[in-house]
């Protein structure tokens, strides 16, 4: 069948085009005239042009978000909570993945850019700030995630927080040598470690040994020489957690008798497995990032979340 068309709607309710537009898009017409084309949209079953509209608003109701990884456990409750913000408030959500590549990040805000969205939510590295400045000036609010950027709203976790987190459970736990692991290139993870060695110095403990890697086929030979001088691993991205945990079991080796393991972010296997986990609230995150979207706040906005210990046993009893 032939899709119902504005033109469709205004023969059948004898008015003009131009008064079915001004109509759905909310303009001055007489109630009994605007009663009749709701009435005949209704009826046959009319379903309004997002991209007509689109184009009186000056924008999208859809509302945008680039996401860095898909497979970080972080990313699925960020996901959720601005979905339910956007779907509060009328504003479909366009999802796109980069697959950490920074070529991709810049290249998804300008498309997100040139769809004339809502608003755009991002956990890109900073390679797209200044194209999402340009958006932000141009009246598109845009909102970071876990990091912070000039002249843009952002939603972030205290990532010192975390390290100090970590190191009292440590301590707590009386391990005393830990290696750390993290990827690249991630303030957020430089951060967290920062606040571990803090955390670790005001208790008198060694300073931890670090490695980076940059992929998950680094991880098991970066585990083993952290394995060589440490008896615990620490994780601070919750990407590489699964692989960690391979690495640490395909030894043989127990957790946490022979080993302590403390990471980043819960996930739905940590439980079960008995992981200890430091996690951010990433749906409340997700939440907050909409919201900021939705309200548009004229100065940017900078909102810090504080990170939360999970302990399930993996670091050993505490203290």
């Amino acid at each position: 069948m032939k899709r119902v068309t504005i033109g469709d709607v205004a023969t059948h309710a004898g008015v003009s085009t131009a008064t079915v537009s001004r109509v759905l898009n909310g303009g001055l017409v007489a109630e009994s005239t605007a009663a009749r084309v709701w009435e005949s949209a209704e009826s046959l079953g009319y379903s309004p042009n997002a991209l007509t509209k689109s184009i009186f608003a000056g924008r999208s109701s859809t509302i945008g978000v680039v996401i860095r990884d898909l497979s970080s456990p972080f990313y699925l409750d960020l996901i959720r909570g601005i979905d339910e913000v956007a779907a509060a408030n009328d504003s479909p959500v366009m999802l796109a993945n980069t697959y950490r590549r920074t070529d991709r990040e810049a290249a998804q805000v300008q498309a997100m850019d040139q769809q004339r969205v809502r608003g755009l939510v991002i956990t890109a590295d900073e390679t797209a700030d200044n194209h999402a400045r340009r958006m932000a000036e141009n009246g598109t609010p845009c909102v970071i995630i876990a990091r912070t950027a000039p002249g843009l709203h952002s939603v972030s976790l205290d990532d010192v927080a975390a390290g100090r987190l970590m190191a009292a459970h440590l301590g707590d736990c009386g391990r005393s040598r830990v290696g750390v692991l993290s990827g690249r290139h991630r303030p957020t993870q430089v951060k967290r470690a920062e606040g571990l060695r803090q955390g670790l110095s005001e208790r008198g403990l060694p300073q931890p040994e670090e490695v980076l890697v940059e992929n998950e086929d680094e991880v098991d030979g970066a585990v083993g020489s952290l394995l060589r001088r440490n008896d615990t691993v620490v994780c601070t991205t919750g990407r590489l957690t699964v692989s960690v945990h391979m690495a640490l079991t395909h030894r043989g080796l127990g957790i946490p008798d022979d080993v302590g393991f403390l990471t980043m972010d819960d996930f739905p296997w940590a439980s079960t497995l008995g992981i200890s986990v430091v996690t951010q609230p990433s749906y409340e995150m997700g939440r907050r990032a909409a919201e900021l979207i939705v309200e548009e706040p004229a100065t940017p906005a900078r909102i810090v979340f504080q990170p939360t210990l999970i302990a399930r046993g993996s670091c050993g009893s505490g203290a």
